[in-house]
């Protein structure tokens, strides 16, 4: 008679693994991470936008300053001053236009320059030199970015016998009195607004602006990205 040999079972280790409920649950947080970080990434970008438009904003104002403060081109050999209190005289406003252009594009690396100048000679008020777009390849056409439209009209901080008030709903709302043959300061307060028209682009394409003696009347119902004042002196 046959023995049966009875062998115990062998004894495999238990694996463990993740529930259901523990799978979403980590779904779940993982969605509610990426929603947060997505969430976050919209206002960091458009901080970072605001910081380089701060920056150009900035630089134009520095160029704007310099030009009026320091260029031999407005009246070389006469005085910068008495072209400048004219020119915004004469018109109530006197507008500059500050922009990058393309020198050239034909290689890998295109040579881009600053353009500033006024928007024309004001009648001889101010040196051609002095004036937009008059050295040879300077065009609207090839701006390689924001045209910036800076209009200049008299202060508020002129003594008040030398400007009248036009009304605060008027553009410019500051006119001068006097020629300057009877401007007796020694200083002339000019306030400075700086302008990015959409208007202003369609320069791009067809390389011609409208003035601001046409356009001066919708300026005073537009906002511009930055107003500050300035000074020259004699």
């Amino acid at each position: 008679m046959s023995c049966l040999r009875m062998f115990p079972s062998p004894k495999y280790p238990q694996r463990s693994g993740f529930s259901l409920i523990e799978v979403v649950l980590a779904i779940g947080i993982f969605l509610v991470t990426v929603l947060a970080l997505v969430g976050l990434l919209g206002p960091t970008l458009q901080s970072v936008d605001e910081v380089e438009q701060a920056d150009e904003i900035a630089s134009v104002v520095n160029t704007v300053n310099a030009f009026l403060q320091s260029s031999s081109d407005i009246a070389p050999g006469a005085s910068k001053f008495d072209a400048i209190y004219n020119a915004v005289r004469n018109n109530g406003h006197a507008t500059l236009f500050v922009y990058q252009w393309f020198e050239d594009v034909s290689g890998s690396d295109p040579i881009v320059k600053l353009e500033i100048g006024f928007e024309d000679n004001d009648a001889g008020t101010i040196n051609n030199e002095a004036v937009v777009n008059t050295d040879t390849g300077e065009s609207f056409g090839n701006a390689a970015g924001t045209i910036y439209r800076v209009v200049l009209t008299p202060s508020s901080v002129n003594p008040a016998a030398q400007v009248t008030d036009n009304g605060a709903g008027a553009y410019p709302r500051y006119a001068l009195v006097n020629p300057l043959a009877t401007y007796s300061e020694g200083y002339f307060a000019m306030e400075v607004r700086i302008f990015a028209r959409e208007p202003d682009m369609s320069a791009v394409q067809s390389g011609t602006m409208t003035l601001t003696s046409a356009v001066v009347t919708s300026l005073a119902n537009e906002d511009a990205i930055f107003t500050y004042n300035t000074a020259i002196v004699r």
